[in-house]
């Protein structure tokens, strides 16, 4: 039996007249230590969803279930038991040192005085050490980065100790290596604890190198449900993220830009898989060139040698890099070639 049940669930948000429905009719399921990613464009449900699963905001039609218990027909105390809630750019109300807002995560357990017992304090030494956090017990909220306050929140959720952690955008405002720590700790996690957590997240390279499950959503098609490489090789990504200005990559599993390209350029290179050829045809698909086998401007990749050659009829120039390269090829394009301006 699955650990979370969505049964013919429809969501939205409240309106004048009636309800804003975003997504219906979905059932979906969710089992133990599965970390899963909510991925989709802008405006297609992921907050809402996990919002509404979490109880945070009205359910339209359905149900869901967890451990078999309807999470809308039990109290707030019972369900701050079964789920816990990381939003985005939470910040701490008041100025609390690093354990004391893990504390809070025992909440739900600790009698009308909010007195700590020895297990309770056990618990959340064991969150601070799942997210790397000793150390910083006694240091304030407000002095921690973004990515070490987002640890704290997430210990905060761990200290509450559900078998069930929503996360809505926990990566937003972090720079690069913070991202991916925060999605490699959720990932490391899940398969520790066996807790399944969900993430809503725009980071879909990302999330699909470390999700065991991808909720992929679109606001005509519903939900998709697959692991990420099921879904690259059965075209989901293909159908959802559709756009004249972009495509998936299927090979790299990456987004590529599509470009104008206005120019010609004819190429030969010594190793076609080898960086320096794929980094060479990347540049110059950046600067507008598509490669054809007839045009009167080559560009030789030497990897033997580290150079780049232009060769134009009898003329052959050697570049040592491939901004070099570029700006030769720009000095050397056929006047006669170039794109004319509309």
């Amino acid at each position: 039996m699955p650990l979370l049940q969505l049964s013919h669930v429809s969501i939205g948000y409240p309106a004048l007249k009636r309800p804003y429905i975003v997504q219906s009719d979905l059932t979906l399921t969710a089992n133990e230590g599965e970390l899963i990613a909510l991925i989709g464009k802008n405006g297609c449900g992921k907050s809402t969803l996990l919002r509404s699963i979490a109880s945070l905001q009205p359910i339209y039609h359905g149900e869901v279930q967890l451990n078999g218990q309807n999470l809308s027909e039990i109290t707030p105390k019972k369900r701050a038991r079964l789920l816990s809630v990381v939003l985005t750019g939470q910040q701490s109300v008041a100025s609390f040192n690093v354990r004391e807002l893990i504390s809070i995560g025992r909440d739900p357990y600790t009698g009308w005085l909010g007195s700590l017992t020895d297990d309770d304090n056990q618990i959340i030494s064991r969150a601070i050490e799942m997210t790397y956090l000793q150390g910083f017990e006694e240091r304030n909220i407000h002095e921690l980065s973004d990515g070490e306050r987002q640890r704290v929140f997430i210990a905060r959720a761990l200290a509450q100790d559900t078998p069930v952690i929503l996360l809505d955008e926990p990566t937003s405002h972090l720079d690069l290596p913070n991202r991916i720590n925060i999605l490699l700790l959720l990932q490391k996690l899940a398969r520790e604890t066996g807790k399944t957590i969900f993430i809503s997240t725009h980071e879909l390279e990302t999330a699909m190198q470390v999700a065991d499950k991808l909720w992929l959503m679109d606001k005509e098609k519903g939900v998709t449900v697959g692991v990420p490489e099921d879904m690259v090789l059965n075209g989901s990504f293909d159908t959802v993220f559709r756009h004249p200005s972009y495509e998936f990559d299927k090979a790299f599993g990456s987004f590529i830009v599509l470009k104008k390209l206005d120019k010609t350029i004819a190429t030969r290179v010594q190793h076609p898989n080898g960086l320096m050829a794929r980094w060479t045809t990347k540049a110059l698909s950046r600067k507008g060139y598509r490669i054809t086998s007839d045009a009167a401007l080559e560009l030789f990749v030497d990897e033997e040698n580290l150079s780049w050659v232009i060769r134009k009829g009898e003329l052959s120039v050697v570049t040592h890099s491939i901004e070099e390269a570029l700006l030769k090829i720009a000095d050397l394009y056929p006047v006669d070639n170039y794109p004319v301006s509309p």
